[in-house]
């Protein structure tokens, strides 16, 4: 987005300091997951037309001018020889750089363009990307083919006609390119809430800037249409919301603008509530679905998946794995944690399949259990995986049609208002968890950990897998557990 381009314009001409950024585990697992991809293409390549026709560019000595060129004039040459693969050609000029993963020597003696992305299907900014290669091979008189190409996560190889792409190209980068140049002729540096640049909400530099500002987006369900109608009204901070006169300033009240300005409130700190617990305050609402949680039973189960959307399976390419199905239920001595685990898609189908099983079992002795489950992606994989294996199909819509699936989240979010913008139950286990995580603590910790015990298991290191393994049950065990203490949370603000 166009504010994060001018901020690192900025840091550039030491106008100010970078964002200190901490580091994004996720990005680094999606970035090394990437870099597989693209050895694997890679070592196909060299199995199909030799090592001798690869011609591998190297990353740039120095980022500067001299270090940029240098590796462009490679690339050409490389070209002009007639190498059947260019792997990582650099391009530099106009001020701009790029690194193509792949061109390759069609039969009709021009170059294709061809980049490798995770993604499963083909993104507007991939074929932009593809055009903007194109484009400098014809700016350095290398014919080029007239289809540019993805290989996507799936392992499937998509085409895209260039001349459909390279005009929005252009259009694209010659704004960049003005609005870059009119920055670096100013005389400041950017200042957040300017209307010249708009503003994703969601890198780095906007955060801090959020956060530094105390933006209205800071507000939970708030919208960036809703923003720019108290922006207009002369209202830009989230304290100023919670203390505005809204028909003062010429916006009708209406029931969301009153949730939004009594959420604020209460993140602010000046909202009327019914407790704080742990530094989190929250209010009861005057609604039903507090009403609605079903009896208590015995029976009772508490469900949490811990699962892998970047796993892919070795032999099909599939992606995706629930690898841990966590239960906690009532035990004489307190409870029970059941984990079915999978490392397979066969895996998978199994602990699908017992998983079910266990369930019909105990609902045959507790008629009345009902399996809680916080938010709706429980129920989403349960219902994808039995498609995906052609098992308990009936068996698990039975499950979410009956009503015996029932989701805590939905019941959260109709009945309570906190003091935080986020209502992940980790936000919530300040008001009935007696003490903070340790170890894996999230979700992405937890997908994080399980690629790193993958790693251990392939690389034959069985006990540190294990212990690793061991970390994420841990985590899980929790979060099933945290959900029966949010269960009795909520029964008890009814009382």
């Amino acid at each position: 987005m166009q504010f994060a381009a001018v901020r690192k314009l900025d840091v550039l001409l030491g106008r100010m300091a970078p964002v200190a950024v901490e580091r994004d585990a996720m990005a680094d697992l999606t970035a090394a997951l990437g870099d597989k991809h693209e050895a694997k293409v890679m070592g196909l390549l060299r199995d199909e037309f030799g090592p001798s026709r690869v011609y591998e560019v190297g990353p740039p000595r120095s980022f500067d001018r001299t270090g940029l060129e240098a590796r462009h004039r490679e690339t050409i040459q490389a070209l002009r020889d007639g190498f059947d693969v260019i792997f990582q050609g650099c391009f530099f000029a106009d001020g701009f750089h790029g690194r193509a993963d792949f061109l390759i020597l069609q039969e009709d003696g021009t170059y294709a363009v061809f980049d490798t992305k995770l993604a499963r299907s083909a993104k507007a900014e991939a074929l932009l990307q593809l055009a903007a290669y194109a484009d400098q091979l014809r700016s350095a008189g290398v014919p080029v083919h007239r289809d540019g190409h993805l290989i996507l996560g799936t392992n499937e190889t998509t085409s895209h006609p260039l001349p459909e792409s390279i005009p929005l190209f252009y259009a694209a980068r010659d704004r960049l390119r003005a609005l870059l140049e009119a920055h670096r002729l100013a005389s400041l540096p950017s200042a957040w809430g300017d209307p010249r640049w708009l503003a994703c909400l969601k890198c780095p530099d906007c955060k801090a800037e959020m956060e530094a500002a105390d933006d209205l987006m800071l507000v939970r369900r708030m919208n960036r249409s809703r923003r720019a109608k108290l922006i207009e009204a002369g209202i830009r901070t989230m304290a100023m919301f919670a203390a505005a006169d809204l028909p003062d300033v010429g916006i009708k009240m209406d029931p969301l603008w009153v949730d939004l300005q009594d959420q604020a409130r209460l993140q602010c700190g000046l909202g009327d509530v019914d407790d704080t617990i742990n530094g989190v305050s929250y209010k009861v609402l005057d609604n039903p679905a507090l009403i609605a949680i079903p009896k208590p039973s015995y029976g009772d189960i508490f469900f949490d998946f811990e699962g892998d959307p970047l796993w892919q399976d070795p032999a099909t390419g599939e992606w995706g794995i629930e690898y841990l199905f966590g239960l906690v239920e009532h035990a004489a001595d307190g409870h029970d944690f059941i984990a079915f685990t999978a490392h397979s898609l066969e895996e998978e189908r199994q602990a699908l399949i017992d998983f079910i099983d266990h369930v019909t079992e105990r609902r045959a002795i507790h008629r009345g259990l009902h399996i809680f489950h916080y938010a709706q992606y429980e129920v989403s994989a349960l219902r994808k995986m039995a498609r995906r294996h052609g098992v308990m199909v009936d068996e698990v819509e039975e499950l979410v049609e009956t009503g015996v699936m029932f989701d805590l989240y939905e019941t959260v979010k109709g009945s309570v208002r906190i003091s935080d913008r986020s209502f992940s139950i980790k936000k919530l286990e300040p008001l009935y968890m007696p003490a903070g995580r340790v170890g894996v603590t999230n979700a992405v910790d937890s997908m994080v950990q399980y690629s790193v015990y993958r790693d251990a298991v392939d690389s034959g290191q069985l006990e540190n897998a294990k212990s690793i393994f061991s970390a994420i049950k841990d985590y899980n065990h929790y979060d099933c557990i945290s959900t029966w203490k949010l269960r009795d949370w909520l029964l008890n603000l009814t009382r």
